[in-house]
């Protein structure tokens, strides 16, 4: 997973993003909310671990932050506010979990385990809904679009001819003099790629085909 880490004690920071990269997450520490704001529309993250007590602030006031965000990654407060009321208050303002100071790292490490047993993972695929999942979000997309990109995330990384798509994803034996493929393209970088002009996810390699990258 990708991790955003919010904590302002260096100590225990430290010794949480080790303990988490130890696990093979990516982790992105910061020790302020604002940072934390400006860190989350920067990348996409899967988990968010998030102390309370910060220099600028309130940590759950995040979470109204992190629920705008499709899809919204699973969030782990860690706090020493363990009374039960505070632990309401942190799940009902969209925490996912709650672990109280101090605790021991294998407790956090197994609690983090739980919850990317939950996640969507990059480019996931739900053909029973048709569903794949975005750097942008859950695409809800139609049967041939969802087959289209399918078979191109099968392939990743290999150019694939317009000819070949036709007879595989589209079925044709004799191909038609069709612009079919260009429209399905201009219509999934309009919802997946961040700058469609610049595409960076399908690519065209001219006169050969498509190249789809995952990154």
């Amino acid at each position: 997973m990708n991790i955003l880490f919010v904590e302002d004690e260096e100590r225990l920071g430290r010794t949480i993003k080790l303990a988490l990269e130890a696990m093979g997450h990516q982790v992105t520490w910061v020790k302020l909310l604002s940072n934390a704001r400006l860190t989350l529309g920067q990348d996409v993250f899967q988990l968010v671990v998030l102390d309370r007590n910060l220099p600028d602030g309130e940590g759950l006031s995040l979470c109204s932050d992190i629920q705008k965000i499709s899809p919204a990654p699973h969030v782990l407060i860690l706090s020493a506010k363990s009374e039960i009321h505070f632990r309401v208050e942190g799940l009902d303002a969209g925490a996912d979990d709650y672990l109280a100071k101090p605790f021991s790292l294998e407790e956090l490490q197994a609690r983090v385990r739980s919850l990317n047993r939950r996640v969507g993972h990059l480019w996931e695929r739900r053909p029973d809904q048709l569903r794949i999942l975005s750097p942008k979000g859950w695409l809800d997309l139609t049967q041939q679009e969802y087959k289209f990109l399918d078979y191109l995330i099968a392939h990743e990384g290999q150019v694939i001819s317009k000819e070949r798509l036709l007879r595989e994803v589209w079925g044709f034996s004799l191909l038609p003099k069709t612009r079919t493929i260009d429209f399905f393209i201009t219509q999934l970088r309009k919802r997946l790629e961040d700058d469609p002009e610049n595409p960076k996810h399908l690519v065209t390699i001219r006169g050969a085909g498509i190249k789809f990258h995952t990154k």
